[in-house]
């Protein structure tokens, strides 16, 4: 079902990273391989209006995201009636590439 219309009060970050751990982005101990083609967008920021249907979240995976799963990233985003009354301070910063390397850049596994 759409999300209903709401303003964003948050993003819970733990859920976000135990369901995309599970899909192969994360170790559970040293060793165990990651998979690099799992991720996730957030699409939207704290404070933003979210509107009936609109994607707040894309998730890049092999597989299949599980019906607990969608569940888990669904209940991640916090959605209320208001803005929420003081945003938190926003630091955002631009990360541009390096100079390319003269050796091809391994996968980590």
């Amino acid at each position: 079902p759409p999300v209903p219309p709401g303003w964003v009060q948050q993003v819970r970050a733990l859920p976000l990273a135990r369901v995309l751990h599970r899909l192969g982005a994360g170790r559970t101990r040293a060793g165990d391989p990651v998979n690099p083609r799992v991720g996730a967008e957030l699409l939207v920021g704290t404070g933003q209006h979210l509107r009936a249907g609109e994607p707040w979240l894309r998730v890049h995976h092999e597989g299949t995201l599980s019906a607990e799963g969608r569940r888990e990233l669904q209940d991640a985003l916090c959605l209320g009636p208001e803005p929420p009354g003081e945003p938190p301070a926003l630091v955002a910063e631009t990360i541009l590439p390096s100079e390319p390397h003269p050796e091809p850049c391994r996968v980590s596994q």
